[in-house]
C-alpha cells in the first residue's frame, strides 16, 4: 500500500502563522551567511525563493539546512512554518518541518 501524504498547498494559498506542506522549485538561492544568535555564537542562514504554478515565496534555511538544496531542485517541504516577514510570507522548516528533494520532472 503506498504511503499517503497530505496534499501540498499552493504557494498562493499560504498564510502566515500556519504550518504548510508545499511542492515547489528552488528558483533562487543567495550565498550562505552567518548571523549572531541571541544566545551567543553564530548560525548559518541562507535565503532563497521557491516557485510553483501559482506564485513565489521566500525560503529561509538555517544551520545544516543551508546545504540541502541547489537552484533548480524540486522540493517537498512538509510541515514548514509560514510567517510574515517585512509584509510578505516566508517559509522555513521551523521546529518540525522536513525538506525532501523530488525527482526531476515530478511536477505537481
Amino acid at each position: 500500500m503506498p504511503t499517503s501524504r497530505l496534499p501540498a498547498t499552493f504557494i498562493s494559498d499560504l498564510r502566515p502563522s500556519r504550518v504548510a506542506t508545499i511542492e515547489a522549485t528552488v528558483v533562487r538561492l543567495e550565498p550562505v551567511r552567518e548571523v549572531e544568535q541571541r544566545a551567543g555564537g553564530k548560525k548559518k542562514v541562507r535565503s532563497g525563493v521557491l516557485k510553483d504554478g501559482t506564485g513565489e515565496i521566500a525560503l529561509v534555511l538555517w544551520g545544516l539546512e543551508v546545504e540541502l538544496v541547489q537552484e533548480g531542485d524540486r522540493v517537498l517541504i512538509t510541515d514548514g512554518w509560514v510567517k510574515d516577514y517585512q509584509g510578505r510570507p516566508q517559509i522555513s522548516l521551523g521546529r518540525s518541518g522536513k525538506l525532501e528533494k523530488l525527482a526531476a520532472g515530478n511536477e505537481g
